[in-house]
This record gives C-alpha cells, sequence and structure tokens, in this order.
C-alpha cells in the first residue's frame, strides 16, 4: 500500500512541519550588536518562520520577571546533543554563538551548503541539536540596560544585590542574586567561596535547582537525553571536559576534548585531581548521565564585564566547525546505543511518529497510515523508520 503521511498543527515545538525546505537562503541573525532578549525573542520566531520543520521552538517556562526561556531544536535527526549559553548575564555574547549557529546552519542546510568540509543538511539529518540561547533572560536585561528595564518596586533589592551600585555590568547573577551556574546538583555542598546571600555574583542559593531557570534546563535536559552537552561562557579561552572523577575520564571525553581545543584553539584544562568544581551544569550533566559534557570559556578575560562585541568575528570562527563537530560525534554514540535492524514491517491502521524512542517525543504534526515500511533500528518498544521527515520512531 502506498505510504502516505498526514499532517497537523504542532502545538508543543512551534514551527510547520513541511515535507521540503523551499525557503530561499538568508541571513536573520545579526550578531554584533549587543544581543538583547526581545531581539533573541523575535530572531528565534523568525528562524522558525523562515525554515519550518527544520528549526522549531518552545518555551521552557517564565523567569521571575516574566521573561520566556527559550529552547530551539535545528535539525531533523534523532541523535542530539544540547548547547546552552548565558549561565551567567554579563557573558551573553555567548547567545550571539548559539544565535548565529542556528542562523548560518539553517542556511547552509537549505542550499546543501557545507561549512568547515561538512555537509550541514548531512549533518542534521542525522542529529538535532537543541539550544538554550539564554538561560539567564533576565540578568542579561539587567547587565545590558540597568534598573530601567525592571519595576521600581525591584529596585532597591537590586541595588542592595549589588552592593550598592547603580552600575550593573558587573552582574553574573539572575535577578534573584543567585548563580545560576552554582545550581545543579552535582557536588552542591561542596562549592566554595559562596557568598552568604543573594549578590552580583557567587551565590549558589538555599539549595540546588532552586531557580526556575536551572528547574527548566534540567527538565530539558532529561527530555532531550542528549549524547553530548556543551555549555558556553566566557572568559579565557579555556575548555572543561571533566568533573569529579580524578584522572580517570568516560570513554571519549579527553579525545573529543583535545579535537575541540584543536579546532578553537582553547587550552584543554585537565583533570581536577582536587575535586574543587561544583554546582555547574557540565558537572551535572557528567556525573547524572555519564556522558561527555563541555564547558567553552569565551573570549580573553576582559574583567568584571562583558566581552567587547569587537570580539565575536574571533570567537564565531573558532567555534563554527566545533558545533557541527560535536553534532556528528552525538550521531555516533546515539547509534551505537540503538539496535541496528533490517526488517519490513506491515501497518493496519494508522500509527503515531515519534521524534525519538519516547512516548514524550510523540509527534503532534505527523502519522503514518497503513502500508509496508522498512525497518532499520530498534530500541526497547520502538522501530526506527526513515521518512521524508527524517529518521521517525513507532511502537511496536
Amino acid at each position: 500500500m502506498k505510504r502516505r503521511f498526514i499532517l497537523f498543527i504542532a502545538f508543543m515545538l512551534v514551527g510547520i512541519t513541511s515535507m521540503s525546505d523551499k525557503t530561499q537562503a538568508a541571513s536573520y541573525v545579526n550578531p554584533n550588536q549587543t544581543y538583547t532578549y526581545e531581539t533573541m525573542t523575535s530572531n528565534i520566531k523568525t528562524l522558525a518562520q523562515k525554515y519550518p520543520g527544520l528549526v522549531q521552538y518552545r518555551s521552557l517556562g517564565k523567569t521571575p520577571y516574566g521573561r520566556d526561556i527559550w529552547a530551539v531544536k535545528l535539525g531533523r535527526g534523532d541523535a542530539t546533543v544540547l548547547y546552552n549559553a548565558s549561565h551567567h548575564a554579563r557573558e551573553w555574547i555567548t547567545t550571539n554563538i548559539v544565535m548565529e549557529m542556528i542562523d548560518q546552519y539553517s542556511e547552509k542546510y537549505v542550499v546543501n551548503g557545507t561549512m568547515e568540509g561538512y555537509n550541514v543538511a548531512h549533518v542534521l539529518n542525522n542529529t538535532s541539536i537543541w539550544f538554550v540561547p539564554m538561560t539567564n533572560p533576565d540578568g542579561v536585561t539587567l547587565q545590558q540596560k540597568g534598573l530601567s528595564a525592571f519595576p521600581s518596586s525591584a529596585h532597591a533589592n537590586l541595588i542592595k544585590m549589588n552592593g550598592g551600585s547603580k552600575d550593573f555590568k558587573r552582574w553574573k547573577s539572575n535577578a534573584e542574586g543567585i548563580d545560576l551556574n552554582r545550581q545543579y546538583p552535582a557536588r552542591w555542598e561542596e562549592i566554595d567561596n559562596n557568598t552568604k546571600a543573594p549578590y552580583y555574583k557567587d551565590y549558589k542559593g538555599k539549595a540546588p535547582l532552586q531557580t526556575m531557570e536551572t528547574k527548566a534546563v534540567s527538565a530539558l535536559t532529561y527530555l532531550v537525553d542528549p549524547e553530548l552537552t556543551n555549555s558556553y561562557h566566557t572568559a579565557g579561552r579555556i575548555l572543561y571536559y571533566h568533573f569529579n572523577y580524578g584522572t580517570n575520564t568516560y570513554e571519549g571525553d579527553k579525545t573529543l576534548g583535545t579535537a575541540l581545543s584543536g579546532m578553537t584553539g582553547y587550552r584543554l584544562i585537565p583533570p581536577d585531581a582536587k575535586l574543587s568544581s561544583g554546582g555547574g551544569y557540565k558537572d551535572w550533566f557528567i556525573q547524572t548521565f555519564k556522558r561527555p559534557g563541555f564547558t567553552f570559556e569565551l573570549a580573553p578575560y576582559p574583567g568584571e564585564t562583558n566581552p567587547p562585541i569587537s570580539i565575536f568575528s574571533e570567537e564565531w570562527s573558532r567555534n563554527k566547525k566545533a558545533g557541527l563537530y560535536m553534532a556528528i560525534e552525538g550521531d555516533k554514540r546515539w547509534e551505537k546505543r540503538i539496535t541496528p535492524l533490517n526488517k519490513t514491517i506491515t501497518l493496519t491502521q494508522k500509527v503515531l511518529l515519534h521524534d525519538r524512542p519516547n512516548t514524550k517525543h510523540k509527534m503532534a504534526a505527523a502519522s503514518l497510515y497503513p502500508g509496508t515500511y522498512k525497518v532499520n533500528a530498534t530500541y526497547g518498544n520502538f522501530y526506527r523508520i526513515q521518512t521524508i521527515l527524517g529518521p521517525k520512531w513507532i511502537l511496536k
């Protein structure tokens, strides 16, 4: 029987799934500017509109001051990797980097183009890259715009947390005075140099995952179940790849880290035998998922402020290949976790498609009609079938 698909409107992920990408390639992100939450939000929606099915987005929830914590999915593949940026307010140039990734990779995809030797369409047809482009929208907005972007009722407390200063250029925390990258449950109790009260930096909070922002990112990580993660920070042009296991490494960690160091020119930091770090997203991901996680510290150290926008071109040049490389490596690891299978099945009724072999990844936008199909892999109670929408999964 002839294979057919029926398409519906997707609710969970905003963006219409299409049978083909007919979009004309263009650039929709200007990263050479002070990149605000409002600009990012507008760009995300534009990219989803211009690249239907390839770029999708969803809100993970609201910050204490009502800003959406956006997640963006780029790609059609069932392998997943996850990048986050701007955990720290003054490090917002990392948002410029990941938004440029989404923009440039999408542009190359629709023209079947290459970047740094990689066929981008091939990469994104096998791997979906998830981004949290601005983990800390309130903090970034405070650092960029100051008190004018917040209700007057909050001003006195914000000034107090900033040590009495009305100049917020040094601000790292969220708008509650909590350092988001000290909020994850990985040696949280042992974090060094913790301030005792909400402050512009270094306050870990009263408990791990206390903040809306870190709750949202950790929940997304469990949902996406990525093979690899990368947390973008500044500064120092260094790269971390380990956590809390002395000089031992999980399979491939150092190999990947060495390759990424070579691509970016960032110095690879050796394992910390004293186990002095903790509370960071990378730390938590490695400890919880037992998979490679990285922290890229972009740009030369600028002091207690944001790196200048003039450094963007150099940092983009260092990172544009690394994003695709991690996606390819994520796909390799995913293919090792699933079981290859060469089997023909016959469906007698319509079945729902899933992006991943998990009922939480049910696609609201597509179903598979009765017919005969070839299965190329299995995982748990799911079969994988190659479709015109990319590799998709159905319940057995």
